[in-house]
């Protein structure tokens, strides 16, 4: 069964909904073009995740601003405080313990929520995943 995740890009800041088959560290790396990541709570639940006992996160390249990848908007936002997040930038779920490093992908429900979510909070993304 497929999972979907969500990734924002840096330089044109659109909201894409992918379906990924396998959800491994690997696959993050070729989706964000590098060998580490940098996984970064979303400080506020969204209320579809209310009843569930996984926080939304977000991975990053952890090398962005070594590499001079152009700023993400939303990361930095989501961020709070006052420093760039560089590149794209992909939303999991993830298990409350931080010390756990697995992550999971959303349903198609939970992402085209999370996609209309994101864009009230963040009028300048752009997406069309809810009307697909």
């Amino acid at each position: 069964m497929s999972a979907f995740i969500l990734k924002i890009s840096a330089e044109s800041q659109v909201c894409e909904r992918l379906s990924v088959d396998t959800l491994s560290r690997s696959t993050i790396c070729t989706l964000l073009s590098t060998d580490v990541t940098q996984r970064l709570r979303v400080p506020v639940s969204p209320p579809f995740l209310s009843d569930s006992n996984r926080v939304l996160c977000y991975l990053i390249d952890a090398r962005g601003g070594d590499k001079g990848l152009p700023p993400n908007l939303c990361g930095t936002c989501l961020y709070h405080t006052g420093c760039p997040i560089y590149g794209d930038l992909i939303f999991v779920l993830c298990e409350q313990d931080e010390s756990e490093e697995a992550v999971f992908g959303l349903s198609r429900t939970q992402a085209d929520t999370l996609a209309a979510w994101l864009s009230e909070q963040f009028p300048f993304l752009h997406s069309d995943i809810c009307s697909n």
